[in-house]
């Protein structure tokens, strides 16, 4: 049986950026949590996703906005740590629009790879898909 990752194994190493499944009993002691309650369709998943990173007031509230956003953070100091908990309600509700986050969340946290910034998002509530950190 392969173990789990621990958080210290990847936060602050942009080598590690990624998805990650954080085990129901870990909890994070610094980032930005966003609510899977709250992420209920599309336009939901880009406000949560533009206040928690603190997007920038021209943000035009689409997917390509967002691409956008995440490839820039300009204003956003330091490493970016995000935290979606209650994955199930989005993946149930709106799975479309929750695979076109992830996709985008993903792709940004390659884009940071290779400038050297840490970006991980960790999930709680599902995805098996992704390596567990425990």
């Amino acid at each position: 049986m392969k173990h789990p990752l621990r958080l210290a194994d990847i936060l602050d190493h942009p080598e590690r950026n990624g998805i990650y499944r954080l085990h129901d009993t870990v909890s994070l002691d610094h980032g930005v949590h966003i609510s899977g309650r709250d992420l209920t369709g599309k336009q939901a998943i880009l406000k949560a996703l533009s206040s928690a990173l603190f997007f920038p007031d021209y943000f035009g509230f689409n997917w390509d906005a967002a691409e956008e956003c995440l490839s820039d953070l300009g204003w956003y100091g330091g490493p970016v740590v995000l935290l979606i908990d209650s994955t199930g309600t989005p993946a149930r509700m709106v799975p479309d629009a929750w695979q076109t986050l992830l996709d985008l969340l993903s792709d940004a946290a390659d884009f940071w790879k290779a400038q050297g910034r840490p970006f991980v998002v960790f999930l709680q509530g599902g995805h098996a898909a992704y390596p567990m950190v425990a």
